[in-house]
């Protein structure tokens, strides 16, 4: 037990980065995939991210029920991104609306920032949150529903890599207008130059997530050579193991 827990038990290394008023320790994050209740946190409680991503979680009260159990017990200095999603029976405008609110409301307390997902595809093979007019109906709720709570919890907003950039504009400058705290690139083609795109037309003003594949060192430096401020990928841990994030750190400060 004193070998296990002198292997796992790390501090979380800097350097930490500061969104909208949440600490998170340092800027490489775990996006989420394959568990949207919260039943792996434990694994990666010592692994030293800054943020843990869970969800896409539908808005149901028993769904929500079992991420708030696993929350409520998850002990970790690392941020928690929570992935918010509607139902996949909503389709109406005012449907998909109420559902969002009804995430955010339900996990307000026990989350540090919330990301709404434009990249999600459902089971009719819809992406109903790329028509802009509907994302800014749900943001625009969710933001005034933020309003009526004392902490203040980022709102993120997730694209494609492959956002038109005509739509990509429209979305910045309702971002820059409304309050709307950061924006996450997906991972894949373009992925690098549309976070670049994203810095230059944003002045750097605008907190960039970037998205890779898998959490390794020359990926991480490349999108943060590009603009990003924060790095979210699938784990590396079980090729590299638990020291894996601090590996990537130095080397992120060594290559600046």
């Amino acid at each position: 037990m004193g070998l296990r827990r002198l292997f796992y038990k790390r501090e979380i290394p800097g350097p930490s980065y500061e969104l909208s008023g949440v600490n998170i320790p340092n800027p490489i994050g775990l996006k989420y995939g394959g568990d949207p209740y919260g039943y792996q946190f434990h694994k990666f409680k010592n692994c030293m991210y800054g943020f843990l991503s869970v969800g896409p979680v539908l808005p149901t009260v028993g769904d929500l029920k079992i991420l708030i159990e696993n929350l409520s017990t998850h002990k970790n200095d690392a941020a928690i991104n929570v992935i918010l999603s509607h139902g996949t029976a909503s389709r109406g405008e005012d449907s998909i609306t109420e559902d969002y609110n009804f995430g955010l409301s339900m996990l307000y307390d026990f989350a540090d920032m919330f990301t709404v997902d434009t990249t999600a595809t459902y089971a009719d093979s819809s992406k109903p949150l790329q028509d802009m007019t509907l994302l800014q109906e749900v943001l625009n709720d969710m933001l005034q529903l933020r309003l009526c709570y004392e902490d203040y919890k980022p709102i993120i907003v997730k694209v494609r890599p492959q956002i038109p950039e005509n739509i990509l504009d429209v979305l910045l400058d309702y971002m820059r207008m409304s309050g709307i705290d950061a924006i996450c690139v997906g991972e894949g083609e373009n992925s690098i130059a549309t976070v670049k795109s994203i810095f230059v037309k944003t002045q750097g003003r605008l907190p960039i997530i970037g998205c890779v594949p898998v959490l390794k060192k020359e990926e991480c430096r490349a999108m943060k050579n590009a603009g990003a401020d924060l790095i979210a990928g699938g784990t590396s841990f079980f090729h590299r193991g638990p020291a894996s994030t601090r590996r990537i750190i130095k080397y992120l400060k060594k290559s600046k």
